[in-house]
């Protein structure tokens, strides 16, 4: 099946060439993370919309831009634009659509975790950032605390109802600040782009039972299940807690 949103991959594989040392904003943002809303950030998710038909007027598709016939005024759909009081109707093309804007991707990704019983007790950081060739904007949200989570339920969840969902394990080893220059947000930090917000939990921090190497377990299950492979040979959730004497 064609992934209509590939680009986004390699547009965000680029931009961590482009990136190799962090700015002013990161270094102050990161020093939030770790210092003020307990640090310890052990996964990634990043949500992303479906893209809507009508939002551009030029569209990138497999690595091209094509212009959107659908918004044209010439070739596009031809659909009722106005009615006259004496009921005479007048015709044109759709009009330019926007996607997801910053507020309301933020308020659908909030809704996405308090919906989840396992996302809803984590602690989490999320920023809104706009895409580059959409008229849209994703979600990046750092989770700690989240070894109770049902990962492979939380991105049907959100794949089944908005668009694409990716999970990645933080790999945090210079310290969050080249985290965030190498594979997050943070350039637009201060502007009026960027949207974030803190669970309220990261106000007073606990420490997170699961340790990372329970982190690299759970993503070792969740990377089977997006491969289609026969996870029956490993060892189950509940009993690899066990064997490491882990109480979450």
């Amino acid at each position: 099946m064609e992934d209509k949103l590939k680009w986004i991959d390699e547009a965000l594989a680029q931009e961590r060439k482009d990136n190799p040392i962090p700015n002013e904003l990161q270094v102050s943002l990161a020093g939030a993370l770790e210092n003020d809303w307990g640090g310890d950030w052990n996964i990634l998710g990043t949500c992303t919309f479906r893209p809507n038909e009508y939002e551009e007027i030029v569209q990138r598709k497999n690595g091209e831009f094509y212009q959107n016939e659908k918004v044209s005024w010439l070739t596009g759909e031809r659909i009722v634009k106005r009615v006259g009081r004496s009921g005479e109707m007048r015709f044109g093309t759709p009009g330019i659509s926007p996607g997801w804007s910053p507020d309301a991707a933020e308020r659908m990704i909030h809704r996405w975790i308090q919906k989840d019983p396992g996302l809803r007790d984590t602690r989490w950081f999320l920023a809104v950032e706009a895409h580059k060739h959409r008229n849209c904007h994703h979600g990046h949200v750092l989770f700690a605390n989240s070894g109770k989570v049902n990962w492979i339920r939380a991105r049907d969840k959100w794949e089944d109802k908005f668009g694409r969902f990716r999970l990645e394990k933080v790999k945090d080893d210079q310290g969050m600040a080249m985290y965030l220059a190498k594979r997050y947000v943070g350039k637009e930090y201060g502007s009026d782009k960027f949207r974030m917000s803190v669970s309220r939990n990261a106000r007073r921090p606990k420490k997170d039972p699961c340790s990372r190497l329970g982190y690299e377990y759970l993503m070792m299950l969740y990377k089977n299940d997006c491969l289609g492979k026969d996870a029956s040979k490993m060892m189950s959730w509940q009993r690899f807690q066990r064997s490491l004497g882990l109480k979450l």
